[in-house]
This record gives structure tokens, C-alpha cells and sequence, in this order.
């Protein structure tokens, strides 16, 4: 099965600072539930917060031009800000449980493209139906982080998303065409979220992430995944 798709743009302005802090030593069952927490509230409420920043800072520059469009701006970042505090709901009830079931890829692209409002094409090759819902969660989070860092970063140049599940494996690929970094930028930062909690969400299922990046080249974004969580064969 093959799904492809495109979604059109909206202005995105700003980079708004992460300074949520994550644990470090996340190896016992007390410290499994910490990552699970900074990992349902970087998924769902930063990044939605974040979007509704971006918003705001796009409204701020389009009420000087055409009022009209600075209404519909702010009535979007209301709706944002709803959605937010939806999710801050959703975490908080699911604190206690682990979840059994994953969002399906399609709908969470769909969703994740409507949050940033980012011109984008997508692609979906493979049967998903069977992939264990801790490697769809990792893989959900690649899709995730891609996204939302291309939004920031990309000056709405657009993304490509690729999903391509085979008997083996799943493979997410998250590339844009933005001003890109050098690799030392985005080493291992402690105490903070992004690229350094992605590659810890993927080693959970026993997988590989590699991020390509240049000084105006853009980035790109290759997450390995085994179907089962038990590690990626050469």
C-alpha cells in the first residue's frame, strides 16, 4: 500500500527557545516513567505551543498589512491554544497507563502538517498494520520533530516526508531544503529537548537515527526502525 500527499503553506516566523528539561539516566522503572512524561509533553503540548507562538509572532506582521488576515491569525492561535490544553488533558490522563495502541502514521502526518501549516509532500509505501506500536511511537516522533524543526528552521521552504515499511523494518525520512547547521550545533546538549531526546526515543526500540545537515544545504532526517523493537539488521 502507497499513500502520497501534499499539504499547501502558511507564514512561519521565529524560533522560540526549548528550555523544558529531561532526564538524563532514564535506565530503572521510576525513571522509564520520567521519560515516558517528558516525552508525552515534548510530543503534544511543547510543540503545540510552540506552533501557537509562531502564530502569534505571524500575526504581529500580517495585522500591519491587511487587519482582516490578522483576525482569521488570531482566531487560528485561539484554536491552537485550545488544542494545547487539550493535550495537556491527554497527558495527564494518561500518566498511568502505558499506551497499547499508536495513532495511525497517515492521521498523524495529516495532523502534525495542519499544526505547522507547512507546504510539504508525504509519502506512505508498505503495510503498517502489524508494526509494534512502540516503534510506530518513535517513528510518530521522527515525523513529529522533522516537522516541527523545519517550521522553525526551514523559512517555509517546505518538507518531504517518507514512510517505507518493509518485513524488516520501518523507515521514516524527514528532509528540508531550510538554512541547515553544522553537526557539532546539534551534539548532545544536556538538560534540553530536540535532536538529543529523538535519538534516545529511537534507541528505545533498538533502532538508528542519522541526521545530515550543512550550512545552507538543509537537513535531512533518517530514523531505522525494526517492525518489532528488537534492532535493526544490516
Amino acid at each position: 500500500m502507497t499513500l502520497r500527499g501534499e499539504s499547501a503553506s502558511a507564514e512561519g516566523l521565529g524560533r522560540p527557545d526549548e528550555v523544558l528539561e529531561v532526564p538524563r539516566d532514564l535506565d530503572g522503572p521510576v525513571e522509564s516513567d520520567r521519560a515516558r512524561l517528558a516525552y508525552a509533553i515534548h510530543d503534544g503540548l511543547t510543540q503545540v505551543v510552540t506552533a501557537s507562538v509562531l502564530e502569534l509572532e505571524s500575526l504581529a506582521h500580517r495585522a500591519e498589512i491587511a487587519p482582516s488576515e490578522a483576525t482569521e491569525a488570531l482566531r487560528e492561535a485561539v484554536r491552537e491554544l485550545r488544542r494545547a490544553l487539550h493535550e495537556i488533558r491527554g497527558v495527564l490522563a494518561n500518566l498511568s497507563t502505558v499506551p497499547v495502541t499508536a495513532q495511525p502514521i497517515e492521521e498523524l502526518l495529516r495532523s502534525v502538517l495542519d499544526r505547522w501549516q507547512l507546504p510539504a509532500t508525504w509519502s506512505i509505501e508498505g503495510d503498517l498494520a502489524e508494526v509494534s506500536p512502540s516503534v510506530l511511537e518513535a517513528a510518530s516522533s521522527v515525523i513529529r520533530e522533522g516537522i516541527a524543526n523545519a517550521a522553525k528552521h526551514a523559512n517555509g521552504r517546505g518538507v518531504a516526508v517518507r514512510v517505507l515499511a518493509s518485513d524488516r523494518s520501518v523507515e521514516v525520512s524527514v528532509e528540508d531544503h531550510g538554512r541547515g547547521f553544522e553537526s557539532s550545533q546539534h551534539e548532545s546538549v544536556a538538560g534540553h529537548l530536540g535532536l538529543d531526546m529523538l535519538r534516545r526515543r529511537v534507541a528505545d526500540v533498538h533502532g538508528t537515527l542519522d541526521v545530515r545537515s550543512a550550512p545552507g544545504k538543509g537537513t535531512r532526517v533518517v530514523a531505522r526502525l525494526p517492525r518489532y523493537g528488537q534492532g535493526v539488521s544490516p
